[in-house]
């Protein structure tokens, strides 16, 4: 009909089925926690985490989501990365911790007595218990005269009395000094050459019938300093200053006491070592000479191990032995700077071989196949802190005045 108004309905939007605002997932809690905010801080979070910022809640909402699904993925595969690093890490120490006791059973298989029950080397004591119980098993099976017990331990040390005098540590030094004079010290003597240096560094070694298992060690170098200070650099008394940078392993030193015998002055000391890679921490018993210079100037001194009831064996060390002889020859450089030929010989053992003693298991085939390397970079690393001395006492005279100043003034100017 004309002029009749039709109403209309309005056109309605279409309602919105509101989403579901979790998932059963391990993220459930978090996007609970997100349907529950604000969108204002739903877009600040995104914003933040350098995500798309506008739309709906519905969609910062996803976007949120689908972040923390990227996040939580990664974290669990980096985690599942490092928990298989560490299974293997944990693989090959036992297998190294393995193929140690191996080695070291062959030399002393007195200890698959002690390794059953100990768990002090990092492994599983199942492991360990394993590996006691195979070796045994083939040990068994071996030679006869290879059987697990006590074996016939090689001598180490001089004996000395409870009550040390300055006589018996004398002799004790005498008596070692013959033998080096007798086989290392000798004309005849085989030197096999393990590592020389460019400048002229040698390091030796010689076995000897008398002991196999503990051969002859020698390094000579030409020092850049005059034999006082290649002396005091060695003295016990800069040992706390200067071993560290000679050995890694040095830990310290304690002086037990002075003593004089005929014009040559002895200091008993013990000297400790940290661990020794995988193995237990080392000490030495042992007594410091100053003997009387030799005929042609050289000066002349030496240690020796020595056994007493004044220095028993320490819980958490392995008593080592080790006896030596150094000469310092006077001698000048192309320059006619004052310099020093240092020749070192001597013997070591790193386990305790002697009766009485609870081993070590260092193989001597692996001392023997590294003293080249480590005996050089002994002497490489002294020259330099030598060097380094002298060069602070030439910066301590140019500091004094300016008379010193033009006594060392080519020195100085530099």
């Amino acid at each position: 009909m004309l002029g009749e108004v039709t109403y209309r309905s309005p056109v309605r939007s279409p309602v919105r089925k509101p989403r579901r605002c979790y998932s059963a997932s391990p993220l459930r809690g978090k996007q609970e926690l997100y349907c529950a905010s604000p969108v204002r801080e739903l877009r600040s979070l995104c914003k933040e985490r350098g995500l798309k910022v506008s739309g709906v809640k519905d969609e910062v909402i996803e976007r949120l989501v689908y972040d923390d699904e990227v996040l939580h993925h990664t974290d669990a595969a980096d985690r599942a990365v490092e928990a298989a690093t560490q299974k293997i890490s944990s693989f090959r120490r036992n297998i190294c911790i393995l193929a140690s006791i191996i080695v070291a059973v062959v030399f002393n298989p007195f200890i698959l007595d002690r390794i059953e029950h100990s768990d002090s080397m990092g492994a599983s004591p199942n492991l360990l218990g394993r590996a006691s119980r195979l070796m045994r098993r083939k040990l068994s099976n071996m030679r006869p005269n290879l059987h697990i017990g006590k074996q016939q331990q090689q001598h180490r040390g001089k004996v000395i009395s409870a009550r040390v005098t300055g006589k018996d540590l004398a002799e004790a030094y005498q008596s070692i000094k013959s033998e080096y004079e007798t086989l290392a010290l000798a004309k005849n003597a085989k030197w096999k050459v393990l590592s020389t240096h460019t400048d002229g560094s040698q390091v030796s070694i010689m076995k000897h019938k008398t002991d196999p298992s503990c051969p002859y060690v020698r390094m000579t170098s030409i020092m850049p300093a005059p034999v006082g200070e290649v002396w005091d650099f060695l003295s016990l008394d800069n040992w706390p200053k200067t071993m560290p940078k000679m050995d890694p392993f040095y830990e310290g030193l304690t002086v037990i006491s002075d003593y004089k015998h005929k014009g040559i002055e002895m200091r008993l000391a013990r000297k400790r070592l940290k661990r020794i890679v995988a193995f237990g921490k080392r000490d030495f018993t042992f007594v410091s000479v100053s003997d009387h210079p030799r005929s042609d100037g050289a000066w002349v001194s030496g240690t020796v191990s020595v056994v007493t009831d004044e220095m028993p064996r320490k819980k958490g060390y392995t008593r080592a032995f080790q006896d030596s002889i150094a000469f310092y020859e006077p001698l000048k450089d192309e320059a006619g700077n004052p310099s020093t030929k240092l020749t070192i010989v001597f013997r070591i053992d790193l386990n305790d071989s002697s009766d009485g003693g609870n081993g070590g298991f260092i193989p001597m085939w692996m001392y023997v196949k590294t003293v080249g390397s480590t005996g050089m970079l002994s002497v490489q690393n002294m020259k330099k802190q030598l060097l380094l001395m002298r060069a602070e006492q030439d910066n301590a005279k140019c500091e004094l005045n300016w008379v010193d100043k033009l006594i060392n003034s080519s020195k100085c100017d530099g």
